[in-house]
């Protein structure tokens, strides 16, 4: 009977050894071999791979940091610092999920491995590898379910990737697609986290309130009614922002949702009497002495002054962001935020740009890098800081001429009492700290307590906020005179004078005193800062522009600081009426200014969307007073720049076919050429090298006076041409090589007489010659000479003369013939400071040298014996 039993056993030991061996084959898919597979993998690497993503997925849970200055994201964001402190569990989830894969081929967890190894890339970042992953379960796998779960997160790989439009094609899919209820939830989240994305915040709505419905925690139940409550309030409705918020409330969330719950509630609740503001300020004043919230009372004097902004209290809502921003100690987003606001106050409300430009520097300062606005508030402080350069540049050079023009012992009187009231300020500022260091350990250093700039540039000024510099205030300046006349009297202007009336009001106070300073020390304390007040004075005194070139100095820089402020309104913060008042203020202020033209170009270009009569107006002011200018150009076609950049590279063509032929020598040619590009298009940008290339030419074949003449009009016609200092460059290197020459062979006049002549007039260079003579020559031509076609220019001979040339002649006797005629006219000359003046006719060629050696004795001398003889 046992060996019969024995046998039994053996058998049936055998019998499950056979079968487990054959179950353990992982293409076999007999009933023993899928239960052992299935097991197999369950429970061992597919648990394992899903334990390593469930760790992952807390250490992003965990780490992430919620910014309640913003709608909080659907999902947590995934910091790279997170993923590199749980790369190992991510790679070892992709191990273990690959050997499932591998020897349980024939398993049900098979694509539920993939579903893994995909989680797994696309938390490392590993987006491409992560959507084939994902797009392979989709093709492959014959489970419905599990195919929408890959795909809801192939479409969150492709958002975060990038490839939005491959997003939106998923989503269509699985809209048509009958989804379990735990995949549309996912489904209808990821939509709601593609639409946080794009702004959509509708979408966001949308999808939200339904996938809410779905979800069964609470902690993620009471995070997505509260981004609904953000939403709606952002959006303004503030109805179902309070709505949301409750249910968050009712959802039971960890305290820190709670907190920030209560603390927008308050914002939203809807208030139709004085009681419920009274009400909501006690609920915040309640949430304050809650000792649970003392790490968040930045934030909620942070939302104390934003309900007092809304309810039309800035003060108030000012000194509750001061108190923000000195208990925060170790939340710089939030400090940076609440320095961004009062920069924003500072800057709309009070114009007060120069705190603004202090807080928005502040804000940078301590806001992290990683803010959402980070970089648009760096660029806007930035722009405040040159705004700012610009208004105290106008402010202190305005202060500085208006103390100019004032009596010089009232100047002096006015920069005593400033220098003194710096000194008590300064000595008051030093008791008051010492006072501080004994009270308390640490003070916020809030930008409110930082002076006003100095408009002197001395340290040891200080105000207190909103206070403006006394100098600035042309109304306090006046009464500041006032009150020295009723104190003091007439005073004549003396050295020293308050060393001998005022040396006791200076003296140190006995408060200030060292009880062991004997009198002696005192009085020698007393003098040296009496000394160095005096000192201080007269460097301000100093800076006062008193000569007529200072105060053109500081003209210019009021000038030039009005446009670039009107610049910086214009095309920088976009505040279309502030750049009108300070563009038109600086047409005002500096009529003929170098900046009009632009000037004018940009009012047309304000005023055209929204005052087309005004445009108008200022177009006309632009294209009549400088019809040559590039902006008037502009304003008549606005194409001008594109023709004229078409143009030029026609002229350019052009002048590369001159040159060759300058280079060569074929100077006919070439001239043809310049002629025929400056006759089509004479005032395109290129133009003027055009008329370059023909001064050389003309150079070569008319001589270096033709050259140097052609060289001197270029430089008075075109006085803004990129190639004015090259002709200046050209002119004075030709001028010292022939005066070289000249020097070294003399002035030797030719007696070819057979040739053009000129009429020269030689008159004294004095104040309005060089317009008056020219205008009374020119009158006598046409006049007595009309029809000849006779032409004028003027130039200057050397320091004391100028002359005006008429030409040209063809013969010695038609030159002589106008000679005759103009001495015997009844021209009448100016005779002032004993004027002289003398005239002759002369070749083109003796002309060259007359003009070069900038003197007519020698030459007079030629002209009695070869003409007047």
């Amino acid at each position: 009977m046992l060996k019969v039993h024995l046998l039994n056993v053996f058998a049936f030991c055998s019998i499950a050894a056979i079968l487990t061996l054959g179950a353990c084959a992982s293409h076999k898919k007999n009933f023993f071999s899928k239960t052992y597979h299935n097991t197999t993998a369950r429970y061992n690497s597919y648990f394992i791979a899903k334990e390593n993503i469930r760790e992952v997925e807390e250490a992003i849970s965990s780490a992430h940091k919620n910014n309640y200055g913003k709608i909080l994201g659907v999902f947590h964001d995934i910091d790279s610092a997170t993923i590199d402190g749980v790369r190992a569990q991510l790679e070892d989830a992709i191990v273990k999920a690959s050997l499932s894969i591998q020897r349980h081929e024939n398993s049900n967890w098979v694509y539920p491995s993939y579903y893994l190894v995909g989680k797994a890339r696309y938390y490392g970042g590993d987006f491409v590898n992560a959507i084939e992953t994902f797009k392979y379960i989709n093709k492959y796998s014959e489970e419905k379910d599990l195919r929408h779960q890959a795909l809801v997160a192939l479409m969150r790989s492709f958002i975060d990737y990038g490839e939005h439009s491959n997003a939106v094609e998923v989503a269509d899919y699985l809209r048509k697609e009958n989804l379990n209820r735990e995949n549309m939830r996912d489904f209808l989240l990821t939509k709601a986290y593609f639409s946080h994305i794009r702004e959509d915040y509708n979408g966001l709505v949308r999808n939200l309130s339904q996938a809410v419905k779905m979800e069964t925690g609470k902690k993620r139940k009471a995070r997505y009614y509260f981004i609904l409550g953000q939403v709606y309030q952002q959006l303004g409705f503030e109805g179902e922002a309070y709505n949301n918020y409750r249910k968050c409330l009712k959802s039971n969330p960890e305290y820190e949702l709670s907190f920030y719950a209560k603390l927008n509630l308050a914002q939203v609740t809807r208030l139709d009497q004085k009681v419920d503001l009274k009400k909501i300020r006690g609920y915040f004043t309640k949430l304050l002495k809650d000792d649970k919230n003392r790490e968040f009372i930045d934030r909620i004097y942070y939302e104390m002054a934003n309900f007092e902004i809304k309810h039309n209290d800035p003060d108030l809502a000012v000194e509750y962001l001061k108190s923000s921003i000195a208990s925060s100690v170790n939340n710089p987003r939030q400090k940076g935020n609440a320095y961004l606001r009062l920069g924003e106050l500072y800057y709309d409300l009070y114009k007060n740009y120069e705190l603004a430009q202090a807080y928005y520097d502040s804000t940078v300062s301590v806001l992290p890098k990683d803010e959402e606005r980070f970089e648009e508030i760096k660029e806007r402080a930035e722009i405040l800081t040159d705004f700012v350069d610009q208004l105290k540049t106008i402010e202190l050079q305005d202060s500085l001429l208006a103390l100019s023009e004032m009596n010089k012992s009232e100047l002096q009187q006015l920069l005593n009492d400033y220098v003194e009231e710096q000194e008590r300020i300064k000595r008051q500022m030093e008791r008051d700290a010492r006072k501080l260091a004994r009270q308390t350990t640490s003070a916020d250093g809030a930008v409110a307590g930082r002076a006003l700039a100095n408009p002197f540039g001395i340290d040891e000024h200080s105000t207190v906020e909103g206070a403006t510099w006394y100098f600035n205030n042309l109304s306090a300046i006046s009464s500041g005179r006032t009150q020295f006349l009723s104190r003091w009297g007439n005073r004549p202007l003396e050295d020293n004078w308050r060393r001998s009336q005022r040396q006791s009001t200076l003296a140190v106070s006995q408060d200030e005193r060292l009880e062991t300073q004997d009198t002696a020390s005192v009085e020698e304390g007393s003098n040296r800062q009496i000394q160095e007040s005096e000192d201080k004075v007269q460097a301000l005194m100093a800076t006062i522009p008193f000569t007529d070139e200072a105060k053109a100095e500081a003209l210019n820089k009021i000038e030039d600081a009005y446009f670039k402020l009107g610049g910086i309104y214009n095309f920088q913060l976009e505040e279309d009426e502030n750049a009108i008042e300070t563009y038109e203020k600086l047409l005002e202020r500096f009529p003929g200014s170098a900046y009009e033209p632009e000037t004018l170009y940009l009012l047309y270009l304000i005023y055209k969307p929204t005052d087309e009569e005004k445009s108008e107006s200022y177009k006309r002011a632009l294209t009549a007073t400088y019809p040559k200018s590039i902006y008037a150009k502009l304003a008549i076609n606005p194409n001008y720049r594109e023709e004229s950049s078409e143009t030029a590279q026609r002229l350019q063509r052009l002048y590369k076919i001159a040159y060759d032929y300058y280079v060569r020598e074929d100077f006919n040619q070439a001239r043809l050429l310049v002629s025929r590009g400056l006759q089509q298009y004479p005032d395109n940008e290129f133009s003027d090298q055009l008329r370059i290339l023909g001064i050389l030419i003309d150079g070569k074949v008319e001589g270096q006076y033709k050259y140097q003449y052609e060289l001197q009009q270029f430089i008075e016609n075109y006085p803004d041409s990129k190639y004015l200092d090259y002709a200046n460059k050209l002119l004075s290197a030709s001028r010292e090589f022939k005066s070289k020459e000249l020097q070294r062979k003399g002035a030797q006049y030719i007696t070819y007489f057979d040739q053009p002549h000129f009429f020269i007039f030689v008159y004294p260079d004095l104040e309005g010659f060089s317009e008056l003579i020219p205008a009374l020559i020119e009158k006598f031509i046409d006049e007595k000479f009309g029809g000849q076609n006779l032409k004028t220019g003027n130039l200057s001979l050397n320091k004391a003369f100028s002359i005006v040339l008429v030409n040209k002649f063809e013969t010695k006797e038609s030159a002589m013939d106008f000679y005759k005629d103009f001495n015997n006219s009844d021209l009448t000359l100016p005779q002032n400071q004993g004027a002289e003046y003398e005239n002759f006719v002369i070749t083109e060629d003796n002309f060259q040298i007359l003009y070069q050696t900038k003197k007519t004795e020698n030459y007079r001398t030629f002209f009695e014996e070869n003409y007047k003889n």
